[in-house]
């Protein structure tokens, strides 16, 4: 029975791996789709709530550009590191 079993899951293990790779996949392009939904409502309200209070626009884009740029410095090594390739758990 054991040998049956080993079989098996040594026949079924590269299916495994593929499902494993489209789940990971499909949640990236969920968070992906989130970010893009998010950075376009942002798009509409950041400048309309500036001009609605009067604020310089210029002094608010070189304001979130330095922003930005502390926070992509900040975040890019985390960015940069790979997932050890391991077992899914979904």
């Amino acid at each position: 029975m054991d040998k049956n079993l080993e079989n098996l899951l040594s026949n079924l293990e590269p299916n495994i791996d593929k499902k494993c790779f489209e789940l990971k996949q499909k949640r990236k392009e969920k968070r992906l789709q989130k970010l893009f939904i998010i950075a376009s409502i942002l798009l509409l309200i950041i400048p309309s709530t500036l001009i609605l209070l009067n604020i310089n626009i210029w002094g608010f884009i070189i304001g979130a550009i330095g922003i930005i740029s502390v926070l992509t410095i900040a975040m890019l090594p985390i960015a940069l590191k790979e997932e050890p390739r391991g077992e899914c758990y979904e």
